[in-house]
């Protein structure tokens, strides 16, 4: 069988992307493998962060072809043909907003018409973050000459039923732990890695020790509104106020204006112990930021699921996450972590106290291990095979 993949691939940067290759990877040493993906991913005048790629030394045992640019539809045909040129059984194409529609649309199309290809659109979300004009109409155009939909939550599976379109396989899979290849590194050479000179200034070493000696709560990734940071921000003094040794860490590149969260940060003056660093985290620096924390809070005011809670619990970290649809049925009360009501920053701040107060000494571990089993990239590529041998 020979599966091509169509969707952000290196050298693009985020979490679809990572998933996209860990997905490729585990599946090239069963099948062969040949990934599609951009030329250019969203025009500079419409993007909300500072880069969209990033330098990358990984090697795959497949090929990565850039051939379609999804907002310049002379680019569609020629994609189209690329890919029927390759003799693929299967084409999984990654979606997640609807500004992909029309050009997967297209291409989808011509594949039907032109090959026997059987087309499977693997759905990260169906109710969108932002408003998105016309997205139902552009969605149903698309998956209606498709072969099946793979989803990876209950959520998502949900939203897909209350589009009401019929005829078409439901692939129920799930969201599977990241793989990120690193040595575990020191909480002491990490602080030196990703602390930023212009929030903490380091003159002596001791400065890093101070910081290594307190506990750690970790805010990571994209920062966007329904992520909910100004929630955990208000949490703050809440928390410092019972536990003056708590260290805050936000990581993580802004999408939108800054201004909402900058505000907060100001009330706070040099009272509490934040670090705040406003830059992409790459591949590279995950490792060093997650053996930094104690535990990682998720505090998103709306999910589908969530690639952070697997990522921490793939660096065997406890979270504390918004008691709400796609993230409380990946979240094991006292077991893996602890839920908060949704958008309560008192909740939040309780529930970080109630961590350090009750489950300083617990050890995590085994709970999160036993948890993992379940979502192992092996189970995942080894169901969705038996699904596609089934077309």
């Amino acid at each position: 069988m020979k599966i091509g993949f169509l969707g952000p691939a290196e050298p693009f940067r985020g979490g679809i992307a990572q998933f996209l290759h860990n997905m490729a990877d585990e599946l090239s040493e069963k099948e062969e493998i040949i990934v599609f993906t951009f030329i250019k991913q969203y025009p500079k005048l419409f993007f909300p962060g500072k880069e969209q790629t990033e330098k990358t030394e990984k090697n795959h045992n497949y090929p990565i072809l850039r051939i379609v640019t999804p907002y310049n539809l002379l680019t569609w045909k020629k994609a189209a043909k690329s890919i029927a040129q390759h003799g693929i059984n299967h084409l999984i194409i990654k979606y997640w907003i609807p500004f992909f529609c029309p050009c997967y649309t297209f291409i989808i199309k011509y594949l039907k018409k032109h090959t026997n290809i059987k087309i499977h659109i693997l759905c990260h979300n169906l109710e969108y973050h932002e408003k998105w004009f016309f997205s139902e109409v552009l969605l149903k155009k698309m998956v209606l000459k498709s072969d099946s939909i793979i989803v990876l939550s209950d959520n998502v599976l949900g939203s897909w039923k209350k589009l009401n379109i019929n005829n078409i396989k439901i692939i129920k899979l799930f969201h599977p732990l990241y793989k990120i290849d690193s040595e575990k590194p020191s909480k002491n050479s990490s602080l030196k890695i990703i602390l930023p000179t212009e929030t903490v200034k380091l003159k002596q070493e001791t400065e890093i020790s101070a910081i290594e000696k307190r506990r750690c709560v970790l805010f990571i990734g994209f920062i966007k509104y329904y992520k909910g940071l100004d929630i955990f921000l208000k949490s703050i003094p809440l928390v410092s106020e019972r536990l003056s040794d708590i260290q805050f860490i936000i990581a993580g590149e802004v999408y939108g204006s800054f201004q909402k969260y900058d505000e907060i940060i100001k009330t706070f003056g040099s009272k509490y112990n934040i670090i705040f660093n406003k830059k992409y985290v790459t591949i590279e620096e995950i490792p060093h930021y997650f053996s930094i924390a104690d535990v990682v809070i998720v505090p998103y005011r709306s999910a589908t699921q969530s690639g952070i809670i697997q990522l921490a619990y793939s660096f065997k970290k406890p979270v504390i996450a918004s008691d709400i649809l796609g993230l409380r049925e990946m979240v094991l009360e006292n077991r893996t972590g602890l839920l908060f009501e949704k958008e309560n920053y008192q909740d939040l701040a309780e529930k970080i106290i109630r961590f350090f107060q009750l489950f300083e000494n617990k050890d995590f571990t085994d709970e999160i291990n036993e948890y993992n089993k379940q979502f192992t990239w092996e189970k995942f590529t080894n169901d969705l095979l038996f699904s596609l041998n089934s077309f």
